[in-house]
């Protein structure tokens, strides 16, 4: 979408504004939502207090983030599904929720239960003995040391994304392991 269809100034003002456009399945929902007369909106507009076109394109999106938190608000105060219907992305799980976090755990461990736990593939790897030499050594594993692997590198990187966000990671790892591995 092009920027400008966002902003704008009215007619005779000096100071930018912002449209939200509301998606044309859910307009007469959100004018349920507002009382208007109509019982239809197609959009919310809201200044954005600058005459500073660069400023005003800066303030844009935390505008209309609140404009949307606004209107799903309200959706909600009467009952209906927000804008987005509820919709989150797998990789947008927050691992600091309690219950989502047990839950996630407790189906990881039953996926790990049910893996098989027979060695079925081997890869070799070079290592150096204390004289200095070269040598191989092969390392089998399970469809279930594999996805527990896989499980624990989830874990690393949704601690490192708490970690990011300033939250602490000791008791949120130690939940997690005992949830997911029964440790």
């Amino acid at each position: 979408m092009d920027d400008m269809n966002n902003i704008f100034r009215r007619a005779g003002a000096q100071a930018w504004s912002v449209r939200f456009h509301i998606p044309r399945d859910r307009r007469s929902d959100v004018g349920k939502a507002y009382g208007t007369k109509g019982g239809h909106k197609a959009d919310v507009v809201r200044t954005l207090s600058t005459t500073d076109r660069r400023e005003a394109m800066g303030r844009r999106p935390k505008a209309l983030e609140k404009i949307r938190s606004e209107i799903d608000a309200k959706l909600q105060a009467i009952g209906l599904a927000p804008l987005d219907g509820g919709w989150e992305p797998d990789w947008a799980f927050t691992w600091d929720d309690e219950e989502k976090a047990v839950a996630e755990g407790l189906e990881a461990r039953r996926e790990l239960v049910m893996a098989s736990d027979r060695e079925d593939e081997a890869e070799e790897f070079p290592v150096v003995d204390s004289d200095g030499r070269i040598s191989t050594t092969t390392m089998c594993t399970s469809p279930r040391d594999r996805k527990e692997t896989q499980l624990r590198d989830l874990i690393a990187e949704q601690l490192g994304d708490l970690r990011d966000a300033g939250k602490p990671v000791g008791p949120h790892y130690d939940r997690f392991v005992a949830v997911d591995f029964g440790e």
